[in-house]
């Protein structure tokens, strides 16, 4: 070959490359769909799937073995870390996942976070990827049952293994802990009522409720029958809906129904028309059981009515008219009172037939604290107006007659913190079983987003990694493999 033929082939040469190097870094989507980034690579801070850094806040890439697999990687050394992907089709997805392959290296007390870009400026939408609580749960305490979805952990030595949840909750004496991931259903039912306990055939709440709560009821017989009455405020624009569960102390849920939104999904501000739903499920053992009433602050409940004597509201309520509760407490307990609006100020009282006190709503949008207990006797709220958020560990009925301890041992809400394990006296813990991978020493986590509730711009979705301690702020240093995000 001659010179004047290489010649003229060198702009051939450059063209190719700079087109393959191109699509390289344009073709960002991999084959099953999903945008990589290979953190560590020579791109993963030049194409439209990258890191963003700040550089200071990764360290330089690292190339490793572990176990038979080599990788390369960085290590994130701050808690703020930044990536985005910059993809047209974005725009007319509905779910933003993401996926991150990392060691699992946290102290105790660290979680590992995500946000996704949510409004203009320094805005995000945070979301839990890992904590990695449970793991150093199972490493300093026994497991004495475990199944596919859940995992129990006694605190105290010697305590035995069951194959079997039921035994377990049996076995349980009234003055033990048992802290329970809110995410989890289960629950030890309290044991069987006296026949001089069930005073009445049905309960009727009349008290109209705002947004999601979880009550507790005791079936006496082998079937329970519900209704319930929903109204869609509409102060806020989307769907509506409201789900109801009936679920036994073991978790399963025996019977669910689903009141759709009434229509109207704008934000006028007009409630809509009141719409009615009943329920009913048969050949269930006598006990407790949990209705889930699953809705968000745009919806009502009108109206509850339960084949029960026995109905009580679990810890969290959101009273919308006038109401008097009752509740039951040997031991003073915290409760958090707050309103949104000016309607909702007013005196509150609290008491039983000896002593009374009262706790003044001032102010909106500011959490009032009181106390209730400790009390031999029922104790009454009294609430003259409504409209007020209600956040407790107790448990509240709307009749005297109604009320009943639903658990048959002191149920607390887990918080993942050791030393409130402590402080609590926390017998055993339920968990969820971690949903994350395990691979060749990794961990893989993920989380996702409504993308409707996100904010694009210029077809550009930004993240945020936030690995966080509520007291340390020292610096972390947590090898990251990839991010993955899928979008669909």
């Amino acid at each position: 070959m001659n010179f004047n033929k290489v010649h003229l082939l060198i702009p051939l040469i450059l063209f190719s490359y700079l087109l393959i190097m191109n699509f390289q870094y344009t073709n960002i989507r991999e084959n099953d769909g999903s945008y990589l980034i290979d953190v560590g690579s020579r791109n993963d801070m030049l194409r439209d799937v990258k890191l963003t850094g700040p550089e200071d806040r990764i360290s330089e890439p690292f190339k490793g073995k572990f176990e038979d697999e080599k990788t390369n990687f960085r290590n994130f050394t701050s808690r703020f870390v930044y990536f985005q992907l910059e993809e047209p089709a974005i725009s007319s997805a509905s779910i933003a996942k993401v996926q991150i392959r990392f060691k699992d290296e946290l102290a105790k007390g660290y979680v590992f976070k995500v946000g996704a870009h949510s409004a203009p400026q320094w805005n995000y939408k945070w979301n839990l990827l890992y904590d990695p609580f449970q793991r150093q749960l199972e490493e300093e305490y026994d497991t004495i049952y475990t199944d596919s979805n859940i995992s129990v952990y006694a605190l105290n030595d010697n305590a035995p293994i069951y194959s079997d949840l039921t035994d377990l909750f049996s076995e349980l004496e009234a003055e033990s802990t048992l802290a329970i991931q809110p995410s989890v259903s289960l629950f030890p039912g309290t044991d069987e009522l006296l026949e001089d306990e069930i005073t009445a055939m049905n309960t009727t709440v009349d008290t109209t409720l705002r947004g999601k709560h979880t009550f507790l009821t005791y079936v006496h017989g082998n079937e329970i029958s519900i209704d319930i009455e929903k109204q869609d405020l509409n102060w806020y624009n989307g769907t509506d809906d409201l789900r109801m569960e009936i679920v036994s102390s073991t978790g399963k849920t025996v019977s669910s129904a689903i009141i759709p939104d009434d229509g109207d999904i704008t934000d006028h501000r007009g409630s809509g028309k009141t719409q009615i739903s009943h329920i009913r499920s048969t050949g269930l053992d006598r006990g407790t059981y949990k209705i889930i009433v699953d809705a968000n602050d745009d919806t009502l409940i009108k109206k509850l009515r339960v084949s029960s004597s026995k109905l009580v509201v679990e810890n969290d309520l959101f009273v919308y008219t006038p109401t008097r509760l009752f509740t039951l407490t040997e031991e003073e307990q915290p409760v958090s009172l707050m309103t949104l609006h000016e309607e909702g100020l007013q005196k509150i009282d609290i008491g039983n037939r000896n002593t009374t006190y009262n706790v003044t709503i001032d102010k909106t949008a500011v959490t009032q604290n009181a106390k209730i207990g400790p009390s031999p006797s029922l104790q009454e709220i009294n609430i003259p107006a409504g409209d007020l958020k209600i956040a407790s560990k107790i448990y509240f009925s709307f009749t005297e007659g109604s009320y009943f301890d639903p658990v048959k041992c002191n149920v607390v809400p887990l918080e993942n913190n050791f030393d409130w394990l402590k402080k609590n006296n926390v017998d055993y813990v339920i968990m969820k079983n971690r949903s994350v991978i395990s691979e060749n020493g990794w961990v893989i986590a993920e989380t996702e987003w409504n993308i409707d509730n996100l904010y694009i711009r210029n077809n550009v979705l930004g993240f945020a990694t936030n690995i966080e301690h509520p007291a340390d702020p020292s610096q972390v240093d947590i090898p990251v493999d990839w991010i993955r995000i899928i979008i669909e």
